[in-house]
C-alpha cells in the first residue's frame, strides 16, 4: 500500500462564505512515539480529527477520549483540550479540518450534536472526510463552497452515526456512568476494579466488559488518564509540590506517581513543571 504524503494547507475563505460556514485549514499527520499537545485556552476555529490508525488519548472541555481507526472528535473553539498518542499504539495518523462560522453550533443545534464531541466507528464520516481533502487539495474557489456543502454532509452523517449507537447502548452506560462521576470526585481514594464494580452495582468483571464496551478504555486504564489529566490541572495551577500533586491524585508514593505520569505524558512530572508558562 501506498505511504500517503502529509501536507498541511491554510486557506483565506472569501468574507461572505467565512460569515456562514467555511473550511480554513486541512492536514493529514502522523506521530510516531510519544507526542502531545495542548491548547488550554481553547482554539480560534472549530476542530476535527479523524483517526486513520493507532490511537490517541485526549481529553476535551474536561472529559477523557480514546480515538482508534474510524473514530471522529471535535474540539470546540471555546473549550480547552489536550492530546497524545496513545501508549498502547505508539502513533497516531490521521486527518483533520479547521472550520469556522456562524452557522457551525446553528447546525449542531438543529442537528443535535450539541455536547457530542466523540463518535466512535464513524467510517462513513471518514469518507466525507477524505472527500472534503480530496476536493480542496485540488484547488480553486468553488472548492470553498462546496466543501462547505461538505461539511453541513458531515455533520448530518454523525448525527445519524451518533444517534444509532446511542440507540445501541443498555442500561449498563448509567452504571458506567455512575462509576465515573465518583472516581472524577475521589481520585485522591485508593479505587481499583472491585472499588469501581461496587459502586456501579455489578460484578467486576460483567463492568469491566460494559465500561470497555462504552468508553473504549479497560476501567484502570481510564482512571489512571483521569489521575494523570488531573495532575496536570493542579500542576498548571501551583501551590502544589510533586509529592502533593500525587497523593491528591491517588498515588501516595512518589516512585510510582512518576513512573504512571511519564507513561502517560512522555515525561516526568518535574520536567513537565519545568515546561509550565511561567
Amino acid at each position: 500500500m501506498a505511504k500517503r504524503p502529509f501536507y498541511t494547507l491554510h486557506f483565506t475563505p472569501p468574507p461572505d462564505l467565512l460569515a456562514r460556514l467555511a473550511v480554513v485549514s486541512i492536514g493529514h499527520f502522523q506521530f510516531d512515539g510519544p507526542r502531545q499537545g495542548q491548547r488550554l485556552q481553547g482554539w480560534h476555529v472549530e476542530h476535527l480529527h479523524y483517526t486513520l490508525a493507532g490511537g490517541a488519548l485526549a481529553q476535551i472541555a474536561g472529559q477523557t477520549y480514546r480515538a482508534r481507526a474510524g473514530s471522529l472528535w471535535f474540539t470546540p473553539k471555546d473549550q480547552p483540550y489536550t492530546y497524545a498518542t496513545d501508549p498502547e499504539t505508539g502513533f497516531w495518523e490521521g486527518l483533520w479540518i479547521e472550520f469556522d462560522g456562524a452557522w457551525v453550533r446553528e447546525a449542531w443545534r438543529m442537528l443535535g450534536l450539541d455536547g457530542v464531541i466523540h463518535v466512535p466507528n464513524a467510517y462513513e464520516a471518514g469518507r466525507v472526510v477524505e472527500a472534503i481533502h480530496a476536493r480542496l487539495r485540488g484547488g480553486g474557489e468553488a472548492a470553498l463552497y462546496e466543501s462547505s456543502a461538505q461539511l453541513l454532509e458531515l455533520f448530518a452523517l454523525l448525527r445519524r452515526i451518533a444517534h444509532a449507537q446511542h440507540g445501541r447502548r443498555d442500561a449498563g452506560g448509567a452504571a458506567v456512568a455512575n462509576a465515573q462521576a465518583y472516581a472524577r470526585e475521589h481520585l485522591a481514594d485508593p479505587l481499583d476494579l472491585g472499588a469501581l464494580a461496587k459502586i456501579a452495582h455489578l460484578s467486576p468483571h460483567h463492568f469491566a466488559r460494559l465500561f470497555h464496551a462504552h468508553t473504549g478504555f479497560t476501567p484502570l486504564h481510564w482512571l489512571r488518564s483521569e489521575r494523570v489529566g488531573r495532575a496536570q490541572e493542579l500542576f498548571r495551577q501551583g501551590g502544589l509540590n510533586v509529592s502533593e500533586v500525587g497523593r491528591a491524585v491517588g498515588y501516595p508514593v512518589v516512585q510510582q506517581f512518576s513512573r504512571v505520569f511519564k507513561r502517560a505524558t512522555g515525561i516526568g512530572p518535574r520536567q513537565f513543571v519545568r515546561s509550565l508558562p511561567r
